[in-house]
């Protein structure tokens, strides 16, 4: 749903992009970052399964703050603030 909102705000195409992006920033930091898959459907973080959770975790928050900041450059602090806002409500839900 996120995923879908934000690809309508900027382009599927500049979302991709980002999250290219993002993944390599975050493959710098952590190897097993190359488990997130990601298309113009959706992301998948299922493969960080594989790994221990906590480091599951911290790769999954890397990337996603990655892409955040990314965007926060392109549209605005403020609708990069909303987005990570959804982001920490959604991860209380887990």
């Amino acid at each position: 749903e996120m995923f879908t909102s934000v690809g309508q705000a900027i382009g599927i195409h500049v979302l991709l992009l980002v999250m290219e992006h993002a993944l390599w920033q975050t493959k710098q930091k952590y190897e097993e970052a190359n488990l997130i898959r990601f298309s113009e459907e959706s992301v998948s973080l299922e493969e960080l399964g594989k790994i221990d959770r906590d480091k599951a975790d911290l790769i999954a928050h890397e990337f996603v703050m990655a892409i955040v900041s990314t965007l926060s450059r392109l549209v605005g602090k403020q609708l990069a603030q909303q987005l990570t806002e959804q982001l920490q409500i959604g991860r209380r839900k887990e």
